[in-house]
């Protein structure tokens, strides 16, 4: 019995070696196909970038005082080629040796095809966009089970040259690093980009040189003698100063009128906007603009109310962040403005607890012809969360289209702000059901 033990111990420990050193090939072959890496990362500063959205190559230019900034660089994966599918909101660029990533938001990620091409990101639970490119490779960005899923980039490739689009609120740092998928690639400057800086210091240089001669022009001037008896004289001073009170205290008088009789008007506007309508507005074609306005500098006549509405939202006084943006509106905003305020109350509304309300300013906001991309987002934003709710899944779709359009890549509203909607929508729900039961039961 011993003696055929031991070839039955010699031949256990050969089948064991066997098994360990084939998982250990097997363990190698799959960190082979899934290890990949970007070579040859460059940065470029572009006036715009192509992406595909409904089947045709669109422009997409960047806002009033941002920074479009391609990044690309050759992925190179090994094995068969499978890269991903790895989470687009790793994705960020450093500034030097620093880890915390600058203010750069991501807005499309593509690849090189002769140029870089874009893709628009998928709209709905577990849908994705991809594309064909040549030699059987393909790129894919998917969406996570949910409405609200992050975003993951998928490809097919041994070789490709990776591209991404970020935009920036300002000229990029000297210095920049890309960071993807948890690893981290320096980014050489491309001639563009310095031409590109090279033609803005041109260009302060020339705008100093005209300020310059601007100002020695200015000095040349002389005025004539009898002018300056006259700018002498201290009873012309008083007579000027007493002209500037009397102006300053009828304007002021007016204004203050004027404003007494806007708030009343504010404040009846409000209450007809107020929860106790239980009907809610749907979405229509004015309702998703195509093209987005600049924030101008000036507020207008009302911006004096508008700031003190974003001090009392700031505060968390909802109310009267909603009275003083209806009194910015109703005394006067410019065009880029109005829309702000009309988003921003709809926001103050919300937290209130009116639905209703929140949602005509939202829509009121998107029908502004000065709408701007910052205050159409949230609006769609919150309005895509408001129709889901409801049930209202074409109004619903017909937003999540419109946010895609200004950013896909923005972030999603959070778990605390989709539980209000949630529960206000609920509340909606119950009292309608209720005014439908009075109706039918006398």
């Amino acid at each position: 019995m011993r003696m055929n033990s031991k070839p039955l111990l010699r031949h256990a420990l050969t089948t064991l070696l066997l098994v360990l050193s084939f998982a250990e090939l097997r363990a190698a072959e799959e960190g082979a196909e899934n290890d990949w890496q970007i070579d040859n990362a460059t940065l470029t500063v572009v006036p715009s970038f192509q992406q595909l959205a409904d089947g045709r190559w669109r422009e997409r230019r960047p806002r009033s005082g941002k920074t479009f900034l391609e990044v690309r660089g050759t992925l190179k994966v090994a094995g068969d080629g499978s890269f991903g599918p790895h989470r687009l909101a790793t994705a960020g660029l450093l500034a030097g040796a620093g880890e915390v990533p600058i203010a750069a938001e991501l807005l499309a990620v593509g690849a090189n095809v002769g140029t870089c091409r874009y893709l628009r990101a998928p709209i709905g639970a577990g849908n994705e966009f991809s594309a064909k490119l040549d030699d059987d490779r393909e790129i894919a960005i998917l969406r996570e089970n949910s409405d609200n899923g992050p975003l993951f980039l998928r490809m097919r490739a041994r070789s490709v040259e990776l591209c991404m689009v970020f935009e920036l609120p300002e000229a990029p740092p000297p210095s920049l690093r890309w960071s993807f998928a948890q690893r981290t690639m320096p980014l050489s400057v491309s001639a563009a980009t310095t031409s590109n800086a090279a033609t803005q210091n041109t260009t302060a240089a020339s705008n100093s040189g005209l300020k310059a001669s601007s100002a020695a022009a200015a000095a040349s001037f002389s005025v004539p003698p009898a002018w300056r008896r006259a700018i002498s004289s201290p009873l012309l001073w008083s007579a000027l100063a007493l002209a500037a009170l009397a102006l300053l205290g009828s304007v002021a008088l007016q204004r203050w009128w004027r404003r007494r009789r806007l708030a009343i008007a504010a404040r009846s506007d409000c209450h007809s906007e107020s929860s106790s309508a239980l009907d809610i507005a749907h979405v229509s074609a004015i309702h998703q603009p195509k093209s987005f306005a600049s924030v101008e500098p000036e507020g207008g006549a009302g911006q004096l109310q508008f700031q003190s509405a974003m001090a009392a939202l700031r505060l968390g006084d909802w109310e009267q962040a909603n009275v003083l943006f209806g009194e910015a509106i109703a005394v006067g905003l410019t065009p880029t403005f109005e829309a702000g305020a009309w988003s921003l109350r709809g926001e103050a509304m919300l937290n209130d607890h009116d639905l209703v309300g929140a949602t005509n300013c939202y829509l009121r906001a998107l029908s502004c012809p000065g709408v701007t991309a910052e205050a159409a987002l949230p609006a769609a934003s919150q309005l895509a969360a408001i129709y889901r709710q409801l049930r209202l899944r074409r109004d619903a779709q017909k937003m999540e289209a419109l946010r895609a359009l200004i950013n896909p890549f923005a972030d999603e509203l959070g778990p605390q702000q989709l539980a209000l909607i949630a529960r206000l929508a609920k509340e909606l729900k119950h009292k309608r059901r209720t005014r439908m039961l009075a109706r039918l039961i006398p």
